[in-house]
């Protein structure tokens, strides 16, 4: 069984005035263990599409399986457990909170945890490692750069220790260098077993995906098994 399943996956906005057809029959199997970039132009639907995925928007029509699990089957409560046990969000506006240090923001995902403080510390640090940023730890967002300020989003959508990682556009305000350590960095942990599905418009970004999806106008028009480059020990 695929580690997601989508099937004639739709979604339409509609107003008074306006009928928009976001996404228009997307069916998709993604295997765990992958790295899926999805990409397309703005209006091509990749938002809608990772929103959905992500259990943060209902289609219209279609169904969305992970791990053997039918997304909007489920009542309110237990999607909002889903996301909160299976998914962790990388988004391309970092959304750290400013007046709270690197470990700080990590350890937010950990606050409904019923666990020890010193365990959600610990937890955090652990994460904050992972991503090199260890040394960091004390600094508020203010004090960091651009690129360490997302290894610190990326952290905090690790600390969860989810099954699947969802990036929208990570590397969209980074300059050029920095996007190359960011890329590294997901790949090193798709390389590590982290099932990732990234959300870009970045024609670059597509030699680290080991799959590309191609979204225009609602509708799959590519899908491109990739062979990737190899990541630097420095990610």
């Amino acid at each position: 069984m695929p580690f997601i399943e989508i099937t004639g996956l739709t979604k339409i906005y509609e107003s008074d005035a306006d009928r928009v057809e976001a996404l228009r029959g997307v069916d998709l199997r993604v295997e765990e263990g992958a790295f899926l970039g999805v990409m397309g132009q703005s209006g091509s639907g990749k938002s809608t599409f990772l929103s959905i995925l992500g259990g943060l928007a209902h289609p219209t029509a279609g169904k969305v399986s992970v791990d053997g699990i039918d997304l909007y089957a489920l009542s309110g409560e237990k999607l909002a457990d889903f996301r909160r046990e299976y998914l962790g969000f990388v988004f391309q506006s970092f959304n750290l909170i400013p007046y709270l240090t690197a470990l700080e923001n990590v350890m937010l995902p950990l606050a409904v945890k019923k666990m020890p403080a010193a365990q959600k510390r610990a937890q955090a640090l652990e994460v904050l490692e992972r991503v090199g940023l260890g040394g960091r730890a004390a600094h508020l967002p203010s004090q960091l750069s651009g690129g360490e300020q997302e290894r610190v989003a990326v952290a905090r959508a690790l600390v969860n220790r989810p099954p699947l990682l969802l990036a929208d556009e990570p590397t969209g305000s980074l300059d050029t260098a920095t996007s190359e350590e960011i890329m590294e960095l997901l790949t090193r942990l798709n390389q590590e077993g982290q099932t990732i599905v990234m959300v870009t418009h970045n024609e670059e970004n597509r030699r680290y995906f080991h799959r590309m999806v191609q979204l225009r106008d609602g509708l799959v028009v590519a899908d491109e098994s990739l062979r990737r480059v190899a990541t630097s020990s420095a990610a």
